[in-house]
Parts: C-alpha cells; sequence; structure tokens
C-alpha cells in the first residue's frame, strides 16, 4: 500500500495539484478513516494504472529539498542515479529558488519542464605534479554539473564539497569547501610511499577521500597479472571482522561482516611535515585499508592494518575457500608480517618502526623527563602553520598531567579552556600505553599494575574523547600488542579479557558503562580484575551529580488500574492543578493514600511552577521531533504509551532517549498537566480512539456542547475540538489520560549501578573544570580497610560554605583560586523575567538582542555568541535561529551561523542567505581568515545549545587569539535564567576558551527590584554579590547532596559488601506497594538488610559515619553542625534516610527532622524531584515496532531449547503445509499455561488460561522465566508424532481446567460497578502482537501475529477444536461458532476482552467490561440486531454498540434537553 501510495502521489504532483490543496486535504481525511481506506486504495491502483497505461516511464527520483522530500519524474530513469540522489540530498541541503534545484545558490537542476533531465556526470583528475605513481588518474562519478555552464561540476564526498572549474580548458581549480587544492601524487615517506591524493594549495598538507563513488585507473606495466599481483578476489572481500551491534531483543551480540559491508566515506588530512597518519574512528582505517588495496600500495596496507588490528575485536583472513585461494602474492605476505607469522623481516621493521613512537624506550626514564619526552612527540601530531606546531602543550599543562598521575587527591581540577580534552586526555593515554615504571607505579594507586584504562565522559562528548584517543594512540611501541575500543560492551566477546599483561583503552560514556556492569558476563569479567583497571572521568562533577548518580536497566509489565482508580487518579491530578481540595476518595480502600498522593500532586505543581520559570518546562513528552538530535534508535521512545506519558527533559533541558522518572507518580501528575496545558500533542492518539467513546461517555460530558457523530466519526483534531469547544477539554481528557494510564508500563524487575559504585570498586583519576562534588573514599581506602577520616577526593580549598561566613575580601581570594587564569571576568547580571512573559521561542530570542542592543551602539553587534544554558530553545531548529538573526541583524551583518549537530556533536555552520550547512573544520576557518581576516569574528554568530554546555569544545579559539591577538567570542550572552547551579553557569561560560578576553551577559530570572539587586554594566564577577549568593549556594548544595544521593551511598555500601557492581531493587513499585499497604514491611525489611550489611560491616559503618560526619559540619545549623554521632544515633538516622526515600517518613520533633532536611539539600518540602536513567537505546535498524526495550537477560543459556529435525530436500519439503515440519514444530501447544487470569463479578469465580505455541516461546514477546525445565521437557520429548501431541495437550488442558474452574455460567452481582480481574502469572511481556486462539471457555491458544489464519487451519491438527481466532487488536480475523451472545463463547464472550485488557490494554475492551457490568441488556441487544457488514466482534464497537445505544429512549429525552 506505501508503494501504490507514492506512486498515485507523484502523478498528483504532476498534475500540478498543490499538496495543500483540497484534493490532497480529502485523500487524507478520506484515508485516516477506516471505512473509506479500502476505496481509497483502489482509486490510488486505479490512477496508478491508468498513468502506466499512458507513459512508457514511471520511475520518480526522490530527492530531499527545503527540508521535505520531492517527487521527480525524469526523462531518462537510471536505477543507480535514484539510489545516489535519495542518500545525497539527504546528506546535504539543497533549496529550490525559481524552479530550480540549488545548492550554495549553485543551480544543479532545472525542475521547470514537467519530466525534467536529471543527469549526474563523471570527473577525471590526472596529477598536477610531475611525480607519477602507479595510479594514472583518479575518476569520480556521481558529480552534478553546475547549470548554464560546461566546466563547473560539484562533488558530494564525505560530508565535503569539491567545487571544480575548468573554465578555460587549460587550468583547472579545484575547491574544498572553497579553499583551493590541488591534484597530486605525494611520496609521503617510506611507509605510505605514493598515495594520489588533494594538496592544498598554501600548504603541504594533504587530503585523502575514500568514496565507492572513486575509481582509481592504476597502471599495468611490469606487472605479469593485472589482478592484484596474482589474486583473483577483491582482498576487502576476504577480510571479515566482528562487530558489535544490538539485536531486536536489546542484547548485544557480535555479528560477522566482510570489510566490503563496512565501507563508508571518509577524509582523512595528513599533515606536514611529519605526515603522520591519524583517524578520528574505526571507519577511517576500513576506508584507508580499501583505498590502500585499490592503488595497489602494500606499505600503506601493511601501516593501515596494523592499525586496524589494534582498534578491532577480531579480524579473521579467509586465505582459502575449499580449494579455492583466495588471498596470495605479496598480500598474503603483508598479512602474515603484520600477524608476526613469519620470519623477521629488517629491512621492513625499519620501514614501519619510524611510523611508530617508541615509547618503552623510556621504560626508566624519570617522570618529569617522560612528560617532556611525550610532550615533544605530541607536537608532531599537530598542524604545522607559520612556521610552529599549532598545539605545543604548556608547562602548565605538563605540571597538571604530572599532578594527575601523581598526585595524592584522584580528581582533579583545572580551570576551564585548559586543554583537558585536547591535550590531557591523549597524553594520559599515551602514558598509560608506555612501559615507564614511575607512571605506572603512580597509576597503581597502592595496589596493582594497571593493564586496562577505561574512558568516561558524558554522552555528548564520546564522539569526541575516542577521536582523541585513535589519533594518539594507534601509532605507539611498534610490534606491541594492545588494543583500544571505543565500545565497552566489547567486553562481551570471548576474545576480549582482563587478565594478562596486554593493556587494553576503552572509551565508553558514563551511562554505558553503569549499563554494563548490570550484565552478569561482564561483571564475571571483571570483578576478579578490577584493581588492574584504571578509570578516568572527564568532567567528574558531571559523572557525580547527585542528579544523574543511578543508573536502572528494567524489565516492565503492563499495570492492572481499574477503571475506579483510573478516575481517582483523574480527579486529584486536577483538584492539584486547579487548586481544589482533595475530591470525594470515600470509595477507595486506603483514603490515606490518595490524601497524601493529592498533597505530593500540589507540591509537585508548586516545584514546575518556581523550577520552570521559562516557557519551557523541564519535562514533555517525546516523538520524533523531540528526538530529532539522536542518532540512537528511538523507536522504543515515541512507540505505544512510551510517546504519550511525560518525561525528563535531560539535566540539561535536552531531551535523551531512555530517560524515565523514577517516581511513577510524578509521571502521572505530569502527564495530566501536559494533557491539560498542550493537548494537541494527543491529536494522533484521539484520532485512532476517539471511534470507541460511548454513547453514555457523551451523554455524561458532552451532549450540550457537541454532537455525538460528530464526536465519533468527525475529522476534526483534538485540539480544534477544544479550541471550538472548551467547555469539552475536561471530558475529553479524562477520556484520553484513562487510557493513556491503562496502557503505562510499571516495572517488574530493576537492576541498578550508582557512579558511587564505580568510585568504591576502581581506582579512579578524574579531572573537571567545576570541581564541586560530594566526598566519598577511594577503592584504595577501602582495600586498605582505612577507618581513619576519609581524604579529599578532590582540592576543596576554594570552597565557601554559608557557616564560613567569610568577609568580602576572603570571599575574593578563594574565588580567585577557583578561577586559576581565567582571573579577570567581566560579567553583566541580566534580569530575565521578561521570558516568562514570550508567547515563543524566537520571540523570546528577539527580546534578548532588542535587550543587548539598547546598552550598546546602534551600529556595531557588541555579541557574537549565545549559550542556551536552561533550554529555552530546545524546540526550534538552527533554521528557526537563523531566520530570526538574518531578520533581526540583516543579510550582511553575519554570513554563518555556528551550532552543533544534534545527531553526531560535530561543529557545522549553517549560511545565513541560503541553505548550505557546511562543515566548520580548518578548511572552513582558513576561508574566513583568508576572506575576512581578524573580522570573521564579526561574521560568525556562535550558537551553543543546551546539550553541548559541558566539555564542548568551540574550536579554533586559541588559534585565532593567538593570531589576531583578540578573542573570537567578542561577547558570549549566556542564558542561565532559572538555573542556579553555578557550576553550569560558568560551564556556559566556558565555551569562550578566552574568558579574560570575552565579556559576558548572564541572563537570570529573580534579580533586580527588590530581589536582587545588581550593578549595572559589566564587572569582575567576583566582585558581584550574586557571583557569591550563586558560589556559596553551590558549596552548600553539591556537598548536601540529596536524600537520593546519601540512600544511593548506601547502596553502594551494601553493593559492596555483597561484592556485586549493581542492586537488584525488592521495592520496585512503591506506589503501588503504598496503594496496598506493604509498602511499610517492605520498608521494614529493606533497612534492617542494610543496617546488617552496612553498620553491621566495619568499614562500610566507619565509610558512612565519615560521610555524615563530612556533610553536617557544613551545615549552618548549629543542631546539625554540632551535634556528635553515636552508634545508636547513626542507625536511626540510616532508617529515616530509607524511610525518607520512600515518602513514609513522619516528622519526630527533634533534631532528626534537620539532619534529614539538611540531607534533602534545597528541597524543603521534603519531596524529592528525581528521575532515573533508564536503558540507553542503541544503534539498530529497527523493523519490529513492539520491541521491548526494557527487557533484562530475556534468554539466558539455561532457558534456550534447540529442536532440530532433518530433511533431504527442504523446499520440496515445505511444498505441503501437512509435511511441513517446521511449521508443525512452531505450532505445537505448552501445555503449561503462559498466562493465568481469575476473573469474578460478584457471583462466581472463574479462570482463563492461555497456552503459547512453540513459535511465540520463539518471540521476544515472553519472559525467560516461563522456559522452566518442565516446558522444555514437554518439547524435547516430542517424538514427531503431531496428533498424538495434541491429544495430549488437549486433555491436559481439559482436566487442568476441570481442577480449576468452580462454575459454568457468569453470574453478575448487582451492587458492583467493576468485575475484580486478578493475574495469577504472566510470563507476556507487555504490548505483544498475536493471534489468539479460542478453544473453549477459559482455554486460550496464543501464537504470533498471523500465526493462525483462515487458510492455515485447514491442516491444522486442531482445525476442529479451533472456535474463533482473534488479534491483539480485536479484530476477528476466523470464527466457527456462528454464536453471537455475551455469555456464549465466541467472539462476543467476555472472556475474549477480558484477555485484551490484561495483554493488550485496547480500550474496546474497557468499554466491552463496563456495559458487560453495567448496560448488559444494551450490549446484548446490539449483537443480537448487528448484521456483521463491518466485520465481527466489539472493535467494530461504533457501528455495534453506538448506532444502537443512539436509538434508545435515553437519546430522545437527550435532545429534548438540549433544546
Amino acid at each position: 500500500e506505501e508503494l501504490i501510495f507514492e506512486c498515485s502521489y507523484k502523478f498528483i504532483v504532476n498534475k500540478n495539484f498543490s499538496v495543500q490543496s483540497r484534493q490532497f486535504k480529502l485523500i487524507r481525511i478520506l484515508n485516516s478513516d477506516p471505512d473509506f481506506q479500502s476505496y481509497v486504495l483502489l482509486v490510488k491502483i486505479y490512477m496508478s494504472l491508468c498513468q502506466i497505461n499512458k507513459s512508457s516511464e514511471v520511475d520518480y527520483y526522490k530527492v530531499r529539498c527545503d527540508g521535505e522530500f520531492r517527487i521527480i519524474i525524469p526523462q531518462n530513469y537510471s536505477k543507480a542515479t535514484s539510489k545516489y540522489l535519495d542518500e545525497a540530498t539527504q546528506l546535504y541541503t539543497f533549496s529550490e529558488r525559481d524552479n530550480f534545484m540549488i545548492y550554495d545558490d549553485l543551480p544543479v537542476f532545472d525542475l521547470r519542464p514537467q519530466q525534467p533531465e536529471i543527469n549526474l556526470h563523471k570527473v577525471r583528475f590526472d596529477s598536477a605534479t610531475d611525480i607519477q605513481s602507479m595510479v594514472k588518474y583518479i575518476e569520480f562519478s556521481n558529480v552534478f554539473q553546475v547549470i548554464d555552464t560546461e566546466e563547473k561540476f560539484l562533488i558530494f564526498v564525505a560530508d565535503n564539497v569539491l567545487l571544480v572549474e575548468n573554465s578555460n580548458r587549460e587550468e583547472m581549480t579545484i575547491r574544498i569547501n572553497k579553499i583551493r587544492v590541488e591534484m597530486a601524487a605525494i611520496f609521503f615517506n617510506e611507509a605510505i610511499s605514493f598515495i594520489p591524493c588533494f594538496k592544498y594549495a598554501e600548504s603541504e598538507d594533504v587530503v585523502l577521500f575514500t568514496s565507492r563513488n572513486i575509481h582509481y585507473q592504476v597502471s599495468n606495466a611490469g606487472q605479469f597479472c593485472s589482478d592484484y599481483y596474482g589474486m583473483k578476489h577483491d582482498l576487502i572481500e576476504c577480510i571479515n571482522s566482528e562487530e558489535l551491534f544490538v539485536d531486536l531483543n536489546d542484547e548485544h551480540v557480535f555479528k560477522t561482516y566482510k570489510l566490503t559491508e563496512l565501507l563508508t566515506e571518509s577524509k582523512t588530512v595528513i599533515y606536514f611535515p611529519d605526515y603522520l597518519l591519524q583517524v578520528p574512528d574505526r571507519k577511517h582505517l576500513i576506508n584507508l585499508l580499501d583505498l590502500a588495496v585499490r592503488v595497489r600500495n602494500i606499505s600503506f596496507f601493511i601501516l593501515v592494518l596494523f592499525y586496524l588490528r589494534r582498534g578491532s575485536v577480531a579480524l579473521e583472513y579467509l586465505e582459502r575457500e575449499g580449494n579455492v585461494r583466495k588471498i596470495a602474492g605479496p598480500w598474503k605476505e603483508a598479512i602474515l608480517y603484520v600477524l608476526n607469522r613469519m620470519k623477521p623481516n629488517p629491512h621492513y621493521d625499519d620501514i614501519f618502526e619510524k611510523q611508530f613512537f617508541n615509547l618503552n624506550e623510556y621504560k626508566d626514564e624519570p617522570l618529569d623527563d617522560f612528560i617532556d619526552t611525550l610532550c615533544k612527540n605530541f607536537t608532531r601530531y599537530q598542524r604545522f602553520t607559520d612556521g610552529e606546531y599549532q598545539i605545543i602543550p604548556t608547562l602548565k599543562q605538563k605540571i597538571f598531567l604530572k599532578r594527575i598521575i601523581c598526585a595524592e587527591n584522584p580528581l582533579m581540577f583545572s580551570e576551564v579552556g585548559s586543554g583537558k580534552t585536547k591535550v590531557i586526555l591523549p597524553l594520559l593515554c599515551q602514558t598509560f600505553l608506555s612501559d615507564n615504571i614511575e607512571a605506572h607505579k603512580n597509576f597503581a594507586r597502592g595496589g596493582k599494575i594497571k593493564n586496562t584504562l577505561v574512558i568516561l565522559v558524558p554522552e555528548h562528548l564520546v564522539s569526541d574523547a575516542r577521536t582523541q584517543v585513535y589519533r594518539y594512540c594507534l601509532n605507539l611501541n611498534f610490534r606491541q600488542e594492545y588494543r583500544v575500543y571505543d565500545d565497552i560492551f566489547a567486553l562481551m566477546h570471548r576474545n576480549v579479557k582482563l587478565e594478562g599483561s596486554m593493556k587494553q583503552i576503552f572509551v565508553t560514556s558514563f551511562n554505558t558503562f553503569k549499563k554494563s556492569l548490570t550484565y552478569d558476563q561482564i561483571c564475571a569479567k571483571v570483578w576478579p580484575y578490577r584493581e588492574k583497571v584504571l578509570v578516568v572521568a572527564d568532567e567528574v562533577d558531571d559523572f557525580l551529580d547527585r542528579n544523574k548518580l543511578v543508573f536502572n536497566i528494567c524489565s516492565n509489565k503492563n499495570n492492572t488500574f481499574d477503571r475506579p482508580m483510573l478516575d481517582l487518579f483523574f480527579e486529584v491530578s486536577r483538584a492539584a492543578y486547579n487548586g481544589f481540595p482533595s475530591p470525594n476518595i470515600s470509595a477507595s480502600k486506603n483514603i490515606e493514600y490518595w490524601e497524601h498522593l493529592h498533597n505530593k500532586f500540589i507540591a509537585i505543581q508548586t516545584e514546575i511552577q518556581d523550577a520552570s520559570r521559562s516557557i519551557n518546562k523541564s519535562f514533555g513528552i517525546f516523538n520524533e521531533y523531540t528526538l530529532r538530535h539522536c542518532s540512537t534508535n528511538i523507536v522504543h521512545d515515541i512507540e505505544g504509551y512510551k510517546g504519550l506519558i511525560a518525561r525528563p527533559y535531560e539535566s540539561v533541558n535536552r531531551a535523551m532517549p531512555g530517560s524515565y522518572y523514577s517516581d511513577v507518580e510524578r509521571t502521572i501528575y505530569l502527564t495530566y498537566v501536559i494533557l491539560t496545558e498542550d493537548i494537541a500533542k494527543y491529536d494522533e492518539l484521539f484520532q485512532g480512539e476517539r471511534k470507541f467513546i460511548s454513547f453514555e461517555y457523551w451523554n455524561t460530558h458532552f451532549i450540550h456542547q457537541l454532537d455525538f457523530d460528530d464526536l465519533v466519526y468527525g475529522h476534526e483534531k483534538l485540539s480544534e475540538i477544544v479550541a471550538k469547544h472548551p467547555k469539552t477539554k475536561d471530558g475529553l481528557a479524562r477520556y484520553l489520560y484513562e487510557i493513556i494510564l491503562r496502557r503505562m508500563e510499571i516495572r517488574d524487575k530493576s537492576r541498578s549501578v550508582n557512579s558511587i559504585d564505580v568510585i568504591f570498586n576502581f581506582d579512579c583519576i578524574g579531572f573537571t573544570g567545576t570541581p564541586f562534588l560530594d566526598n566519598y573514599p577511594t577503592f584504595d581506602y577501602i582495600r586498605r580497610g582505612r577507618k581513619d577520616k576519609i581524604p579529599d577526593l578532590i582540592d576543596r580549598s576554594f570552597y565557601v560554605n554559608t557557616s564560613d561566613e567569610l568577609s568580602v575580601s576572603d570571599f575574593e581570594e578563594r574565588f580567585k583560586q577557583f578561577q586559576g587564569q581565567n582571573n579577570n571576568v567581566l560579567v553583566e547580571y541580566v534580569s530575565s523575567d521578561f521570558i516568562s512573559k514570550s508567547s515563543n521561542e524566537m520571540e523570546t530570542l528577539k527580546s534578548i538582542f532588542l535587550k543587548e542592543e539598547l546598552e550598546g551602539d546602534k551600529n556595531t553587534t557588541g555579541f557574537n555568541a549565545l549559550v542556551d544554558l536552561c533550554g529555552i530553545f530546545k524546540q526550534s531548529t538552527i533554521h528557526d535561529v537563523r531566520d530570526l538573526i538574518k531578520e533581526h541583524f540583516g543579510s550582511e551583518r553575519f554570513k554563518f551561523v555556528y551550532h552543533i549537530d544534534p545527531a553526531d556533536n560535530r561543529d557545522r555552520v549553517l549560511c545565513i542567505n541560503s541553505e548550505n550547512d557546511a562543515q566548520y573544520d580548518e578548511e572552513f576557518y582558513n576561508f574566513m581568515c583568508n576572506t575576512y581576516g581578524a573580522n570573521l569574528r564579526d561574521k560568525i554568530f556562535f550558537f551553543v545549545d543546551n546539550r553541548n554546555v559541558i566539555g564542548k569544545d568551540i574550536p579554533f579559539q586559541l588559534v585565532y587569539q593567538r593570531h589576531y591577538r583578540q578573542p573570537l567570542f567578542k561577547k558570549s550572552l549566556v542564558l542561565a535564567h532559572d538555573v542556579d547551579d553555578f557550576s553550569r553557569i560558568w560551564q556556559a561560560m566556558g565555551r569562550s576558551r578566552t574568558m579574560n578576553g570575552t565579556t559576558f551577559s548572564i541572563f537570570k530570572s529573580g534579580i533586580g527590584g527588590n530581589v536582587i539587586e545588581v550593578s549595572r554594566g559589566t564587572h569582575d564577577i567576583k566582585k558581584q554579590a550574586l557571583t557569591r549568593k550563586l558560589y556559596v549556594h553551590n558549596c552548600d548544595c553539591k556537598m548536601a547532596g540529596n536524600i537520593s544521593s546519601i540512600y544511593l551511598t548506601l547502596i553502594a555500601l551494601y553493593n559492596l559488601s555483597n561484592k556485586s557492581f549493581y542492586y537488584c531493587d525488592e521495592i520496585v513499585n512503591t506506589f503501588l506497594e503504598k496503594m496496598e499497604k506493604t509498602i511499610g514491611k517492605k520498608i521494614s525489611k529493606h533497612k534492617e538488610q542494610l543496617v546488617r550489611h552496612v553498620l553491621g560491616s566495619s568499614v562500610p559503618a566507619q565509610i558512612f559515619c565519615h560521610i555524615l560526619i563530612d556533610k553536617f559540619k557544613r551545615s549552618s545549623n548549629p543542631s546539625v553542625a554540632k551535634q556528635s554521632l553515636t552508634k545508636k544515633i547513626v542507625d536511626t538516622l540510616l532508617r529515616d534516610i530509607v524511610t525518607q526515600k520512600f515518602e513514609q517518613r513522619k516528622p519526630s520533633g527533634d533534631f532528626y527532622d534537620d539532619f534529614i532536611v539538611f540531607l534533602s539539600g534545597e528541597q524543603g518540602n521534603l519531596m524529592e524531584i528525581s528521575y532515573t536513567k533508564q536503558q540507553q537505546k542503541q544503534k539498530q535498524k529497527q523493523q519490529n515496532k513492539n520491541q521491548n526495550s526494557d527487557a533484562m537477560g530475556l534468554f539466558n543459556k539455561k532457558n534456550q531449547l534447540q529442536l532440530t529435525f532433518s530433511t533431504e530436500n527442504y523446499f520440496e519439503h515445505t511444498k505441503l503445509a501437512e509435511e511441513d515440519s517446521s511449521k508443525m514444530l512452531l505450532n505445537l501447544p505448552c501445555s503449561v499455561p503462559i498466562v493465568t487470569i481469575v476473573y469474578d463479578f460478584g457471583a462466581s469465580q472463574h479462570t482463563i488460561n492461555i497456552y503459547p505455541t512453540l513459535q511465540f516461546l520463539y518471540s521476544h514477546h515472553i519472559q525467560g522465566n516461563y522456559m522452566t525445565s518442565e516446558v522444555q521437557k514437554l518439547f524435547r520429548e516430542f517424538d514427531g508424532e503431531v496428533l498424538n501431541f495434541h491429544a495430549r495437550f488437549l486433555e491436559s488442558v481439559r482436566h487442568h481446567h476441570q481442577q480449576r474452574t468452580t462454575a459454568q455460567k457468569i453470574i453478575i452481582d448487582p451492587t458492583i460497578s467493576q468485575p475484580e480481574i486478578k493475574v495469577r502469572h504472566n510470563y507476556i511481556l507487555p504490548n505483544p502482537q498475536y493471534t489468539l486462539v479460542g478453544l473453549e471457555k477459559g482455554v486460550y491458544v496464543i501464537g504470533m501475529k498471523e500465526q493462525f489464519n483462515h487458510q492455515d487451519i485447514q491442516c491444522h491438527p486442531l482445525r476442529d477444536e479451533i472456535k474463533y481466532i482473534a488479534d491483539e487488536m480485536g479484530f476477528i480475523l476466523h470464527d466457527n461458532t456462528l454464536v453471537r451472545s455475551v455469555d456464549s463463547f465466541g467472539p462476543y464472550f467476555i472472556e475474549q476482552y477480558i484477555t485484551m485488557e490484561v495483554l493488550s490494554k485496547q480500550e474496546v475492551a474497557q468499554n466491552v467490561i463496563d456495559y458487560y457490568c453495567n448496560h448488559k441488556e444494551t450490549l446484548e441487544r446490539a449483537v443480537q440486531t448487528y448484521d456483521e457488514k463491518q466485520g465481527k466482534g466489539f472493535v467494530c464497537w461504533r457501528f455495534l454498540i453506538n448506532e444502537t445505544t443512539k436509538a434508545a429512549p435515553i437519546v430522545q429525552q437527550a435532545v429534548m434537553e438540549r433544546n
């Protein structure tokens, strides 16, 4: 249907109908209505067939232009061109002007004709130098020709654009991103030898491009055979690599790929004069290896293969396949040489050893001298310009590197902009890969010598860190075996081990590392050798941030909310939101819970009104737009209920996949807030569910506002209905709110790892420019069993707490200590209260520009940088920002807008006057320097979004300052607004690497007037009163932490005593435990568990006491600071912390209240504002949208079942269904129920058992613990007799059912409005796709989607027993019962909808159950009079029920009342 739609769509476009035309609108309306879908489909088919008959060519090109896809029907179609245009126009920004498709103001296609001529070309380059190599010329295919010029071409390769001009046919000019280059064959050195490349015209640096669109013509002269020196096969085809990927069960597994399958495009710059090969990632190495083979350069192949082996988990070389030799000649010799499996070759060794820095020569060198040597080598990796290397490590950086290696404090402070990522991190890695004795003695940190280095960085900095490690760490110590992995889950591979002496480096993010430690396989590898692991954490304060400590990996299950409970959630949420008193909850079984929930919702409402003072809340729902920046698979975050519930934007207020509130009650309330304040977000949900609105519901909520048919059958959007009829909002919100909550999953099991677990179990090194963090003991402290005072993790000499009561001069002295080299920072604090009054984001941005211009010269722009710290513009695109800048400043003031690509964190610039979006790289920077000189800073507007506030380095700032003696950031606007965290404000300012030269305007709410007085104009930051307030508040908060952080400290100590990295939560769903009044017992058990394992062990007990003492002594409350901690007080305090964590503590009226208030940080109401970072989604092409992303260890080895059969000819074997052994095996049912449901309508109890097929077990829909020995035995004993197996199944399930069933007839108690439905057990994961076979009352078989259908059951062994088949939506696929009654077994029987309610949470199921209890006569009458033309079952609700109900007398009365 999608293909047919696309075909018909292009013809409508071809008929010159606008996408906004009535024709398109009509098609959309018809297509949204199930009644008309089949009709519209037939029209599309007819339309397509008619056009096919008229035209000999119906193929088309799909291109992306102006951000939208367009269909172009060309005169001459090429499949290869179609594929390339689809890919290229998505990667590069094309636009349309006057019916010409253009790129960077250059027209490439004329779209005016009805069928335009679309051609791509080939361009051949000969070497511009006299030096000749085996490559005679290079040819680029898929080249765009600029219209109206014969000799101007655009080549798109590796995110770069080559402009080729040959105006006079004698002199050709080539520009890469507007920088002139020339084609050359350069002799780099003996290892790289001759390689055809592009050389910059103004320097000796060269560029290597790799792409499938590049062909190298290699000379055959002098060769015995032209095929690879005697090889008949492409060498890259014969090399396999084991790659890590994530399967459909969200498990990390390895798959073998040929290197040809991994080829991409890449650009590698090699710097003169050293010509060291440096790559940013492993993909570049694979591409370069292919390049070496294509140009027949064996020495280059050897060098790249040395690098690639160091970055690979496993490489395999397919020398032979049967009797066919695939790798031969010098290529085989080259591989054997790299693998060191041939006789020594001193000549080769002499060539390649020069390309590696042999750090092991300095094994015995003093550390100071060794660091000097490292820094000297480090400069050779840099670009050489103006007679010197671009980056030369300073004396201060050398001293800092030594401090990191040797210092007693494992965590180090280095001021913002000191080169931690670009200089310190690679030098530290090189030191680790050396054998320098003094360095490794210090790395041991009093323990064992380290052989594994784990680099941890925030998620948005992983690509930068990986680039630095790959650039500097692959060419060390020739012939030494070591590995560099870009994924911590490489530990899952059998070849990756921690024992032994081979050094290994892993680069990963904070949360990915925590996630890996929840895997038993990785834990088993790491735990015994954790003393040999050194962890290095960049931005370590972010790693230990109290709100980001924990990472959970969960398995989920459906909730069991019934209609009365949903009504209560709605009423309590509405009351809290509107400031009403607690609603009537007298019917509830737990009145105390709902009263407490009402108070909690009021507290949350107060908090969000206070904390979200910007136009954007810190929460929202996720969809493709909010997650547009994510390169990871986001289908899990936008499918089903997950796209409907409230979710936290990450700490930097940017939507991040996998983020959930740990507090379900907070999720429930914030979902109501979004539904109330932004109901348009639920338009799509309403459109799909409106047909299930019952007549009674309409009569209760909408009878005086809306016609029933317009509500149920209409096409107006939800938001449009509410806008026209405001009084309907409450009823519509209630209807959708209950649908959302019914589908909301709750936790089933959970494992968690927090940052403190890492500190406790590994020797750690860390550094940061904002060193405000809590204090914990190191691994060495714990290893030695020390009980003395815990040493400081980081230097705290510049901390200022409220209790210090420092004078102004003393404060300024400490603050100056914190500033370091950034000691002359000029700042103006500007009130941002106007932001709350803005109607949209761009209006806010315009207001900021106007406010700044009032203070400066009208003719010049005083600022050229804006850092969106508080996330005001998280809903806007960079194009929106660009358009406003152009509108406000004109098209000449700025020429480009710098931004950071949200998908891959690359630096980019968007042109002000076109859609050209290019890389902000060396070529672009040089172009700007050549064009504008020192004024280039006036031509680029730097926009830093809130995801990149921490640690992101904006390139070329120091180069620019050194060259032009002025900062690149003239003035930076920092939008702090509702952010009170001084660490984050300082990080935002630190995006300027020249803080002393840049002036800052910090926009902050609540200043000026009678709130906080600030001086107008720029002043030294340390002399401002607001600075002191924020700084002191920051120090107080970071030390106090919050209830979550101190509780997680207890959990980490508990894990330590149990020798585990992770904790298995026993109180999984706190709100359910509170509701069912079971929370008290579980908390008591949990407290006793922690007391026994933490306070009962001397080392954990002393650690806990020291942490508390260290916190309390900094309190400004004397009753906290001066209270001595006895054993009894610590015991009581531990219990109070746990009780408070689960919100069950009541004030005691003594000093324990003061303790808890202090440990709660600034949250005065004692209700924690926290969320859990759940399992991060991984990159994968996910086709099955029903995948459960939170599955945890679905199928362990013990749960796996293997069944086999043999056949001589499988194809012949499957021709007849009766003989297809595969199908027969997969159709075998298991007589152990996978789901058992007990339901009771008040007078009799009934049981439903659901039995799975073998194929359903072979899916990701089930929990692994269903695969018991009993289940496996049933199938293992299958002897091939299908009929006997099914007979035994029927006998077993009927016997089991008779034992469980106490009554045959369902009797309804008229006093109840809802049945009692209890799920005895359910091993099916949430939201499965299935087909359900009804055999008899209470007995059902569940299979995969479409496993049971009308055709296949004709030869099924149970065909005589199968009464009907339904799917998870309620569609009836087959019916043999011929019964239409809600009390008789069949498609209308109540059990069918109880099953749907439990498994798939369809709204129609709840409607049927409600009617069955409260309007059974109406339900029965509707079934009896329904003609089934629209289908069978209650899925046809609006035809079956609503039409019947409308005819009832109640309608007449309602109409009279309305009139």
